[in-house]
C-alpha cells in the first residue's frame, strides 16, 4: 500500500458515519458545557476551538483565545499546544492584535525543552515547538527549536514501539498522545512526519483496542484519577477512545470531555482493523503488555537507578518511570468483563504508584460504577495534612499480584516503621494505614451475599465474582454514593479472586423470565460450584514474606510469594520473556518497532522503525 493513502486503511462507511456521529455529538455537549473557574485557561483553548470550528459565538472564542494568550497561566504546556493548533487550523480569522499576541506568546525557546516534566507534558512541549519553529521560520530559533523538538519526538515514539511507555493507558493523559500527534498529522509541511504521525497513532489505538469493552477502558493503568466512575464520568483518555470506538457513551457533561476536540477535527481515521479489534468481543482471550523499557546504554527516568532484564529481555532494563524493573500488563477479556492486572517487580522496584491501578475487574453494566479492586490507602503527595485515605485513587508499593485467565491473587505485606521514599515526593511512614480496603459497587453488583466460609459472592449482571479477604473484615461507610468499602486490618494480607460468565451457570428454564429469580438461581450455582472446587494455602506471618496457593474453578494453580517467585500451574511466569503486545489480534515483540494486526482475513502491519513505513 502507499503509506500517505490513509483512506486504502478506513473504507467501512458504517464506521466512518458512526465516528462523524460521535464527533458530532462531543462538539454539541462541549458548546453547552460551563467553564469551571479551577480550569478557566485550558478549557477557554478548547471550548474556543469548538466554537470556531463551528463559527457558534466566534467572537467570544476570539476574547477567550486573547486572554489565555495574555495570562496562560500555569498550565503552559497544554496551553502551548492548543494554541497552536487553533492558530493553525483558524489563524486566518484572527484579528492583527491576536496574531501578534499568539507569535509572541509561541516565541519563547527555552519552553522548549524536554529535560524534565512527564511523559505527556514533554509530548505536548516537543509538538508544539516544532509546529511554531514551521509556522515562523524566520524566528531566530526556528532552527535549533525545529530540529530539538525533532529528535526527542524521534527517541520518544522509537522508544514506545519498541519498549511501551512510562506514563502507559491511562484513562486520562492517554488523549495527550493522540491529539499531539493529530495536530502534528494535520499540520506537519515534512510529509515524513505526517506519515509517521499517522502510525504512532495507529499503535497508540491498537494498544488501547486490546482492553476495550463497550466503553470501558479496562486492565491495569498506570495514571488512573477516576478507578470508581465507568460510564458516569468522562475521564479524557476514556472520551477519546469511545470517540473510535465507540461502545457505551461517557457522561460529556463531566469530566473533561474537550481535550478529544482536536481528534474530532482532525482529518486522520483510525484503521477499520483497529476499530473491529477494540468492537470485537465475541470470545474470552488473553492480552499481553509490556512498558516501562529502555536501553541498557539509555539513561533512566529522571536518573533513577533501574534493574537489567534477563531472558529474551537481556540486554534491556526499566525505565524507572514506574518501576525500576519495568511493568508487565495482563488483562483476561470476555464478552461481558474484564480482569486485569500488572506486575512491576519486587518491594523496592516502584517508583511511583500513588496513581497507579494496579489491578481491577470491570464488567459490562446499565448502572454505573461497575469495578471492583482492592487497595492499600497510599497518598501521592508530600504534604502530611492532605487527606487521601478516603479516597479510591492509587495502589501502595506494598502490594504485589499474580493472575491466570479469571482468577487472581493480590497479596498485601505493609512493612512497619519503613519511610517510603517514592518519586519526587516526600517519605511517608509506610504502616501509617494497617488495613487494606475494597471497593464493592451498589449500583452495578445486583446481589450480594457473605458466605459463612468467608467467601463473598457478587452477580454484577454480566459477571459472576467470589472475593476471599483473608484476615477479618468489616464494612464501613463509603461517604455515600450508596457503595461499599470493606476493610480489613493486618499488615500481611491477601485477597483472592474468582470470575465466571453468568452463561455459564445460567439455570433451567424453570426460572422462565424472572430476572431476579434468574441472578438468584446463577449466584446460587456458581456459589456451589466455588465451594467444592476452589481451594487455597495462605501463610501470613507479619515479619516474614507472606504466600499463597490458589487451585481455580478450572482446575489452574496460581501461586505466589512477596518478593519471590510466582507461577502458574507450578511453572514460575517468565516476565522477563513477555513480548511487547501480544493477543490474538496483535503481535509485537520486544525492540522491533513491527505491530501485527488481525482480524478475520484482515491482516496489517505497522513497521515504525525508525519512522519507517506501514504495509500490508
Amino acid at each position: 500500500m502507499n503509506p500517505h493513502d490513509r483512506a486504502s486503511l478506513t473504507k467501512d462507511p458504517v464506521l466512518e458515519r458512526a465516528f462523524r456521529e460521535r464527533c458530532r455529538l462531543l462538539q454539541e455537549e462541549i458548546l453547552h458545557n460551563p467553564i469551571p473557574e479551577h480550569d478557566k485557561s485550558r478549557r477557554r483553548m478548547y471550548y474556543a476551538i469548538v466554537r470556531l470550528a463551528r463559527q457558534f459565538e466566534t467572537e467570544l472564542a476570539l476574547s477567550h483565545l486573547a486572554a489565555v494568550n495574555d495570562h496562560p497561566g500555569h498550565d503552559a504546556m497544554f496551553f502551548r499546544h492548543a494554541n497552536i493548533d487553533a492558530w493553525l487550523r483558524f489563524g486566518r480569522q484572527y484579528d492583527e492584535s491576536l496574531r501578534i499576541k499568539v507569535k509572541a506568546s509561541m516565541q519563547n525557546e527555552g519552553l522548549y525543552r524536554m529535560e524534565s516534566g512527564t511523559e505527556n507534558h514533554k509530548i505536548m512541549n516537543a509538538v508544539a515547538g516544532y509546529l511554531t519553529a514551521q509556522s515562523w521560520p524566520d524566528w531566530e530559533h526556528a532552527s535549533e527549536v525545529k530540529g530539538r523538538c525533532s529528535r526527542y519526538l524521534d527517541n520518544y515514539l522509537s522508544s514506545v514501539c519498541r519498549f511501551g511507555q512510562g506514563e502507559f493507558d491511562s484513562p486520562t493523559y492517554s488523549v495527550f498522545y493522540l491529539n499531539t500527534l493529530a495536530t502534528l498529522y494535520d499540520f506537519a509541511k515534512d510529509s515524513s512526519w505526517k506519515t509517521r504521525a499517522a502510525h504512532m497513532m495507529d499503535w497508540y489505538l491498537a494498544n488501547t483496542a486490546g482492553e476495550w469493552l463497550d466503553g470501558l477502558y479496562t486492565g491495569a493503568h498506570s495514571r488512573d484519577y477516576h478507578p470508581t466512575q465507568t460510564f458516569d464520568a468522562a475521564p479524557a483518555g476514556t472520551v477519546a477512545a469511545w470517540l473510535y470506538f465507540g461502545g457505551r457513551q461517557p457522561n460529556l457533561r463531566t469530566g473533561e470531555p474537550h481535550y478529544s476536540i482536536i481528534l474530532a477535527l482532525s482529518a486522520y481515521r483510525a484503521p477499520d482493523l483497529v476499530v473491529r479489534i477494540a468492537q470485537e468481543r465475541g470470545t474470552a482471550y488473553e492480552h499481553f503488555e509490556t512498558h516501562d523499557l529502555t536501553f541498557m546504554t539509555e539513561p533512566a527516568h529522571d536518573g533513577h537507578e533501574t534493574r537489567p532484564l534477563t531472558g529474551k529481555s537481556e540486554g534491556f532494563k526499566g525505565l524507572g518511570y514506574i518501576s525500576r524493573s519495568g511493568v508487565r500488563k495482563y488483562t483476561y477479556m470476555t464478552p461481558g468483563y474484564a480482569l486485569g492486572s500488572m506486575v512491576d517487580g519486587k518491594q523496592g522496584d516502584i517508583v511511583w504508584s500513588g496513581q497507579l491501578r494496579r489491578w481491577s475487574l470491570d464488567w459490562r453494566s446499565e448502572q454505573p460504577a461497575g469495578v471492583l479492586f482492592f487497595n492499600h490507602p497510599f497518598p501521592d503527595f508530600g504534604n502530611p495534612e492532605e487527606p487521601y485515605a478516603g479516597k479510591w485513587q492509587g495502589s501502595s508499593p506494598y502490594e504485589q499480584v499474580v493472575q491466570y485467565k479469571g482468577a487472581l491473587i493480590a497479596l498485601y505485606h505493609i512493612p512497619a516503621g519503613e519511610w517510603y521514599k517514592y518519586g519526587p515526593r516526600k517519605p511517608f511512614p509506610s504502616d501509617q494505614d494497617p488495613y487494606i480496603d475494597g471497593f464493592f459497587s451498589g449500583t452495578a453488583i445486583l446481589k450480594l451475599e457473605e458466605d459463612a466460609s468467608g467467601w463473598i459472592f457478587c452477580h454484577g449482571g454480566s459477571v459472576l465474582m467470589a472475593v476471599r479477604v483473608m484476615r477479618p473484615y468489616c464494612w464501613v461507610d463509603d461517604g455515600g454514593g450508596g457503595h461499599r468499602r470493606l476493610r480489613s486490618e493486618g499488615l500481611s494480607n491477601a485477597v483472592l479472586v474468582q470470575t465466571a460468565a453468568p452463561e455459564d451457570y445460567c439455570p433451567t428454564d424453570e426460572v422462565g423470565g424472572d430476572p431476579q429469580r434468574r441472578v438468584e438461581t446463577e449466584l446460587a450455582l456458581f456459589r456451589e460450584a466455588v465451594l467444592a472446587a476452589v481451594s487455597y494455602d495462605v501463610s501470613l506471618p507479619e515479619q516474614a514474606n507472606p504466600s499463597v496457593m490458589l487451585r481455580t474453578l478450572s482446575g489452574d494453580e496460581l501461586g505466589i510469594e512477596y518478593d519471590g517467585v510466582r507461577t502458574i500451574n507450578g511453572a514460575p511466569v517468565r516476565y522477563d520473556d513477555w513480548p511487547l503486545i501480544a493477543s490474538p489480534y496483535l503481535n509485537s515483540e520486544l525492540n522491533t518497532g513491527i505491530l501485527d494486526l488481525r482480524h478475520g482475513e484482515q491482516n496489517l502491519r505497522l513497521n515504525l522503525q525508525f519512522g519507517g513505513e506501514a504495509c500490508k
